[in-house]
């Protein structure tokens, strides 16, 4: 899997807000994707070596309308943990 297709998005919610205060970045992440390939990947397009990388993998859930139930699709999130004189510069101008 190629470095530049593991991180798929940053998260920019209440909680991410609260978490980047303290130096904790969350981004959405591929699903094929492990704590390794994401520690690469931070360090490759950041160049920043992280200190953490904690994942979460969310469900689908399912979602009921008038047609029926359909669902949405599975994610993986990657809260990446930095040193204190570390920052990624793309979430300061959110």
């Amino acid at each position: 899997m190629n470095l530049y297709e593991v991180l798929r998005k940053p998260m920019v919610t209440e909680k991410a807000e609260v978490l980047r205060s303290s130096n904790v970045y969350a981004f959405e992440i591929d699903l094929r994707a492990n704590k390794t390939l994401v520690k690469q990947a931070i360090k490759k397009i950041y160049g920043i070596i992280p200190r953490k990388v904690n994942i979460a993998y969310i469900k689908s859930k399912g979602k009921r309308n008038k047609f029926g139930v359909g669902f949405k699709s599975n994610r993986k999130k990657a809260y990446v943990y930095l040193d204190k004189k570390d920052k990624i510069e793309i979430f300061e101008a959110v």
